[in-house]
């Protein structure tokens, strides 16, 4: 068993198909989020909640929010942060209401200018990463070389290919 895992863990790289499996995942989740987002309801919740929750055309959801002017003292800037997060969990039980909180991920950053924080929520997209794309295109290819090159040799030895080959083992 301990054979299997190592061995599994060693050909992890030649799985060539692990990325498009991950791209059709993030374009399924990102097809429901943005039919739920269409939703009549969705958009009320978004309306009535206290931050104005926007979303825009590729599915992403936006809202500001704001520091009060009581945590804006220089003694109290310790206490924002743990505020924010308050509002965060706020806006996830909005999102639960909706049955969008497992599908979307926030990404805050604080506004330089102002005292506020942008939160951006967007459904996953880990898969549409360049690297990953290259890795991908270079596991095919080496896969497809190896399998080009074992057939090759298997031909060149035996006169036969390497699936008339593999077929004459079990002959």
């Amino acid at each position: 068993m301990k054979i299997l895992k190592t061995l599994k863990s060693k050909l992890m790289w030649f799985n060539f198909w692990k990325w498009p499996k991950e791209l059709i995942d993030d374009y399924r989740q990102w097809s429901v989020v943005k039919e739920a987002l269409q939703e009549e309801d969705t958009k009320q919740k978004f309306a009535n909640f206290k931050y104005e929750m926007r979303i825009d055309k590729i599915g992403r959801i936006y809202t500001v929010i704001n520091v009060p002017d009581e945590l804006l003292p220089f003694e109290f800037r310790n206490q924002v942060w743990p505020w924010v997060l308050d509002q965060l969990r706020e806006i996830d039980e909005l999102l639960l209401s909706c049955r969008l909180n497992d599908l979307v991920y926030p990404e805050v950053q604080k506004l330089e200018e102002y005292p506020a924080y942008l939160v951006v929520l967007t459904p996953s997209t880990e898969s549409l990463e360049w690297a990953k794309f290259f890795g991908w295109i270079f596991n095919c290819v080496f896969t497809s070389s190896f399998l080009f090159l074992t057939n090759k040799i298997i031909t060149k030895t035996t006169e036969k290919s390497a699936i008339d080959f593999i077929i004459s083992l079990f002959n």
